[in-house]
């Protein structure tokens, strides 16, 4: 799907894709540049596993998505000090990603804003993808800390209370999610059959002087899952999918937020949308239906 795409830049255009990058690492992994970002994401395989219900099989991977701020975005203050840290030292190069040679030097808990689930059966079979990220990914310490680095010059004091992290991961995590979608359209040429959204109650990271971080709920914090359900229209919807997509709208302590069925294969706007922190992009529907070409002189990128 990425390979394709980025042959074509009508679709880029249209996406707002400045450019996809596979990442040669152990994991199946891509760099992500987007219009009016001056950061890079980066997506990568977690874990993958199979289930089987209803005598279906799917097959699931669970992704990673991450986001190297750039030093003069203003998002950039919202990361972490250790975050911070490494992107303004050598680590990273000019497209504001980790160098090669240094990748694996970068705790793999940084930069983390959202993750990304995609579940697929066969071909030609119904997909399943979901973001899910809290509003506010937040970091904070219960006591006075001087915050240092031993391959960083640098160093910071932060008081009881202080606020280390405050990453808006929905809204980072939405961006990349949004262009995926719409690629996945243009790929599969299949359109979103069913789309919902829940909320649940959310957390951050304390740092306990006696028990070191941990994870406490929080009354202004929410976490969000996005669930888009694509089929073929060549696909007839059998009970067993429809079972499979109630199972994964909403599970336990989740509060529904929007669930709507689009039967017709066209996107429809609705005034219950304006209330969620999603909007529906047309194009997720419209690119299915597209025959734009690569206007590049071989399919294997090279002008």
């Amino acid at each position: 799907m990425l390979v394709t795409a980025s042959w074509v830049e009508s679709v880029k255009h249209l996406t707002g894709l400045k450019a996809v990058s596979q990442i040669w690492s152990q994991n199946p992994a891509w760099y992500f540049w987007l219009k009016n970002m001056s950061g890079a994401y980066s997506l990568e395989l977690e874990k993958s596993a199979t289930e089987k219900k209803d005598h279906l099989n799917w097959y699931n991977g669970n992704f990673s998505i991450k986001y190297f701020p750039h030093p003069r975005e203003e998002v950039f203050a919202a990361f972490s000090f250790q975050e911070q840290c490494f992107a303004h030292s050598e680590f990273f190069d000019r497209t504001h990603t980790p160098r090669f040679e240094d990748k694996e030097k970068i705790p793999a808990t940084l930069f983390n804003v959202a993750t990304l689930e995609y579940a697929t059966g066969s071909d030609d079979a119904p997909a399943i993808l979901s973001l899910t990220s809290l509003d506010a990914l937040r970091m904070s310490w219960q006591q006075e800390t001087v915050q240092k680095y031993s391959m960083f010059p640098e160093e910071k004091i932060f008081k009881r209370g202080d606020i280390d992290r405050n990453v808006p991961g929905w809204e980072l995590g939405l961006a990349l999610f949004d262009r995926l979608l719409s690629l996945y359209s243009f790929y599969s040429k299949s359109k979103p059959r069913r789309v919902a959204m829940t909320r649940s109650a959310g957390f951050e990271y304390v740092f306990d002087p006696i028990h070191g971080w941990q994870c406490e709920d929080s009354s202004d914090l929410n976490m969000y899952s996005l669930n888009v359900f694509f089929v073929p229209e060549t696909k007839k919807v059998d009970r067993s999918i429809e079972k499979m997509m109630d199972r994964r709208c909403i599970g336990e302590g989740q509060e529904l937020l929007y669930d709507r069925e689009f039967l017709c294969g066209h996107f429809h706007s609705a005034t219950d949308q304006f209330s969620l922190p999603v909007f529906l992009n047309e194009l997720w529907w419209s690119l299915a239906e597209s025959d734009y070409k690569s206007e590049l002189a071989s399919t294997c990128g090279c002008a």
